[in-house]
């Protein structure tokens, strides 16, 4: 009998559960998918029931005001017609310009580019796999400093120089809070030094499968770096496929050696939060491992001020590019583009639409 009631009760429950869930429920300064067209467009609408904080808007903290009182989202795959929307007006704001379409957009009258600098930068990273040969070997994994040369990556994405950092060797970004060379030295490109190191190790010949993302900033520099792999005297499989593809592909410890990626700065600008760094010794696919690192980010994480955590961040940076978990191809700016009438649009390397005015 008692279980029958505790039945009855978990079924109630579940009935109240699932009214709730059919409810929206607003907490933010917007109400969401109310015209909800899956990878075509959303429109949201002000919440008139949200109170933001009494602070000027600063990035993600202070007030979101919302001044605007629908936003429509549009997704456009052809960047392209969605910078000739821009131009003609059909719409107000482009995240993530693409850099062959940067100067016509500067041209443009109206128009105004969004490309800012330090921690609104994306990193771009080689992911090595610590499980499989032949980049289980730390010496070979260390050959790669020698191998990737940022400058020529960002030439050929097409980066103008305006908008990339020449040469960072700093794990948490270059002009950020925790920017630091402790152990950079490492970093220089040469392919005679690479060949010399090679020789030194034990690598035998096993093929590095590099995973590509067809069509992407990423494969271009994937694709550099392979030439420079065979210069230096590996044998490179290269193997092309969707985005879906590498991260299945990724999660299994054997079938490859890199994938090749690019992140926004907020995300890999501090120990506690770059991929390659804080996933240290845990089940993460590239599977890099030093056990003076998880406690080095504890005490990161209780250190008392800015001094002691940039202190933990140089000797984090040491360990890390002697394990080598991933090698940096370059730090670069997408610009967004929007129409020079918008006001107040908070400076970020991503959207975000409280404070606008139009």
């Amino acid at each position: 009998q008692d279980e029958g009631h505790r039945g009855i009760g978990l079924a109630e429950d579940l009935e109240h559960q699932r009214e709730l869930f059919a409810q929206a429920q607003h907490q933010g300064p917007r109400i969401g998918g109310l015209e909800l067209r899956p990878g075509n467009s959303m429109v949201l609408e002000k919440f008139a029931g949200y109170v933001p904080r009494p602070e000027p808007a600063d990035f993600l903290a202070g007030g979101k005001v919302v001044k605007i009182d629908q936003l429509s989202l549009r997704v456009m795959p052809d960047q392209a017609t969605a910078s000739t929307a821009l131009m003609a007006g059909e719409v107000d704001y482009q995240q993530y310009v693409p850099f062959d379409l940067l100067p016509r957009l500067e041209r443009a009258r109206g128009i105004t580019l969004m490309g800012l600098g330090g921690l609104h930068m994306f990193q771009g990273n080689f992911r090595l796999n610590h499980m499989a040969p032949p980049f289980d070997d730390p010496k070979i994994r260390q050959v790669l400093w020698h191998l990737v040369d940022q400058p020529a990556v960002m030439q050929a994405i097409g980066v103008p120089s305006r908008y990339a950092v020449d040469r960072c060797g700093s794990f948490w970004m270059c002009d950020s809070p925790y920017e630091s060379k402790a152990g950079a030295e490492a970093f220089d490109f040469s392919i005679e030094k690479a060949k010399a190191a090679l020789a030194a190790t034990s690598y035998a010949g096993q093929p590095v499968v590099m995973l590509e993302v067809q069509g992407s900033i990423s494969q271009t520099a994937s694709m550099l770096l392979a030439q420079n792999l065979k210069q230096a005297g590996f044998t490179v499989d290269q193997q092309v496929m969707d985005w879906g593809t590498v991260l299945a592909r990724r999660a299994r410890k054997e079938g490859w050696g890199i994938f090749s990626v690019y992140a926004n700065g907020i995300d890999m600008i501090s120990p506690l939060t770059h991929f390659y760094v804080a996933s240290s010794c845990a089940d993460y696919p590239g599977w890099s491992c030093d056990q003076r690192i998880p406690p080095l980010l504890a005490a990161f994480a209780r250190a008392p001020d800015l001094a002691a955590r940039k202190r933990l961040a140089d000797e984090i940076q040491a360990i890390a590019y002697n394990l080598t978990p991933a090698v940096s191809w370059g730090q670069f700016t997408i610009p967004a583009a929007y129409r020079s009438g918008l006001k107040g649009l908070v400076q970020s390397s991503f959207p975000m639409f409280w404070n606008v005015e139009k």
